[in-house]
């Protein structure tokens, strides 16, 4: 204490003594959010489009049931937002422009009452993928609703902005429903082919398209007359509607650092959790995306000058992230197809996806290197995309370590291709064909105890991710030094002096080793 009683280390004249970086750590402006969503409408009407164009690649016949089931749910908040929106009887043609959602919510309704009366598909949860969709839909409909009257819907790019959020809407909903009808399609496919060669053939129906059993016709037909319906909208129109979106500056830097943290957060939180299985897939294709855009933000980091340029951390990011994209596809042969994922984490993930695409992208593709290098918020966030790059490494271990688990399960079907795949690929196993899987057990759909081969090969990606993570992270590290300064930059933005190294030979006191 000194003679103002006053501890010595709390004196205005020590403060410079402290690095800038220390202010961060008081500035509830840096403090992660990992919980609340901040993304706009725009970008809320985004995700669920990126969200359907990811379900139309993943779908399959499993999920024709839950996915049907949802199908009304996402048409209904679809409508919801659409009604919400300013303007509606505002400029040419704005009767006419409400009928597509109109027929839609029509034949959503009409699927609903057929639903509760038909034997197929059985009651079931909703598809998760769908009742995301839906559930982000509800929340761009609450922010309208709050915001919406404030909006001077007469300013021509204001209205231009409105068409595309409508044509967004209709293209997720377009989108949907095509993925609904493969599913269809795909389940009366597996039927036909479950039942050749037994004494109880599957009839086709010679008057839909092929694959249209008894249980799916009316249900195909139904989906695509929606599928129509969202189609002659489109037409012409979604191209030029989203040209016109409106897309806002850049106005906080450090949002991608943010999301980053707040990311890495939270996936070590579901982790730690007993639900850590089922949001596996999320968190690893999560990673390779964050690689992926990292790949993207410092080329251009490079192109600025923010970073040195070298020819070592685009492979080592991209090998890194073609890791976690295999360990997904792995994870994904062990979750069942009605898993639950934990909302923090989903909500985290759109989050980095937002913050990403908003110094990434145009309105509708990749944005260049040169146009990304003038944007703001660049630097900071290379220096984030490399800090990530290296708290990764310590992610990979975490994952791998959840590869040694016991009692691993997934669907029947999947873990039996994936595990006559694997043994296929190993050339030490024996030269016999091997049944992983119940054939009983796959007709049943059943979950079922992961092979050995699927469980061997899952951990030796695992120790190939970990393995990549580590070298990128290496390669991340080396780069935190700004050019020609020996200046360390912090993910917030504060510059910090980098510790001088001491001449060759010169031994360092134990109080400058412990930071004194």
């Amino acid at each position: 204490m000194t003679w103002s009683g006053r501890h010595a280390t709390l004196d205005a004249d020590r403060l410079r003594d402290f690095a800038d970086v220390d202010d961060a750590l008081f500035d509830a402006t840096e403090v992660p959010l990992t919980t609340r969503d901040i993304r706009t409408v725009g970008e809320l009407l985004h995700d669920v489009d990126d969200t359907a164009r990811r379900l139309l690649m993943d779908v399959a016949g499993e999920d024709a049931g839950r996915l049907l089931q949802a199908w009304p749910g996402l048409v209904t908040a679809a409508a919801s937002v659409w009604s919400s929106l300013p303007g509606q009887g505002f400029g040419a043609g704005a009767r006419t422009r409400d009928e597509p959602i109109t027929r839609l919510v029509s034949l959503a309704d009409t699927i609903t009452k057929k639903l509760r009366h038909s034997s197929w598909p059985p009651a079931s949860p909703p598809d998760p993928r769908i009742a995301q969709m839906t559930q982000t839909l509800g929340h761009a409909g609450d922010l309208v609703h709050r915001y919406g009257p404030d909006i001077p819907i007469q300013r021509a790019d204001t209205f231009r902005d409105l068409e595309a959020a409508r044509a967004r809407i209709i293209h997720a909903l377009y989108l949907s429903a095509h993925a609904v009808g493969v599913s269809l399609h795909q389940h009366g496919h597996n039927l036909y082919a479950e039942a050749l060669g037994t004494d109880r053939p599957v009839a086709l129906n010679p008057l839909q398209s092929p694959y249209a059993v008894a249980s799916t016709t009316a249900w195909i037909h139904r989906m695509a007359v929606s599928e129509a319906a969202a189609g002659r909208y489109l037409d012409g129109r979604f191209t030029r509607a989203i040209a016109g979106e409106v897309r806002p500056p850049i106005e906080d830097d450090a949002r991608i650092a943010r999301a980053l943290a707040g990311w890495d957060i939270q996936a070590h939180r579901t982790l730690a959790s007993d639900a850590w299985n089922t949001n596996m897939v999320l968190i690893t294709r999560t990673q390779g995306l964050i690689a992926g855009a990292a790949i993207v933000i410092l080329e251009a980091a490079q192109l600025a000058g923010h970073i040195r340029s070298t020819d070592r951390l685009t492979p080592a990011i991209a090998e890194a992230g073609q890791a976690w994209s295999n360990l997904a596809s792995r994870w994904g042969d062990l979750t069942a197809p009605d898993a639950r994922l934990d909302p923090d984490l989903m909500r985290a993930a759109a989050e980095v996806r937002a913050a990403l695409r908003e110094l990434t992208h145009d309105t509708t593709t990749l944005a260049s290197l040169n146009t990304i290098a003038t944007r703001p918020g660049l630097e900071l966030a290379a220096t984030a995309a490399l800090h990530a790059h290296e708290s990764a490494s310590e992610l990979a271990y975490v994952i791998a370590d959840k590869a040694e688990a016991p009692n691993l399960t997934g669907p029947a079907r999947e873990l039996s291709i994936r595990a006559h795949n694997e043994a296929e690929a190993d050339l030490t196993s024996p030269g016999e064909d091997v049944v992983w899987v119940s054939p009983d057990d796959i007709r049943a759909r059943r979950i079922v105890p992961a092979p050995q081969p699927v469980i061997d090969g899952l951990r030796r990606a695992s120790l190939s991710t970990v393995h990549a993570c580590t070298t990128a992270a290496s390669v991340c590290v080396a780069h935190y030094k700004a050019p020609h300064t020996g200046v360390l930059q912090h993910a917030s933005g504060a510059r910090v002096r980098a510790p001088e190294e001491p001449p060759s030979g010169e031994r360092v006191p134990a109080e400058r080793r412990r930071g004194r």
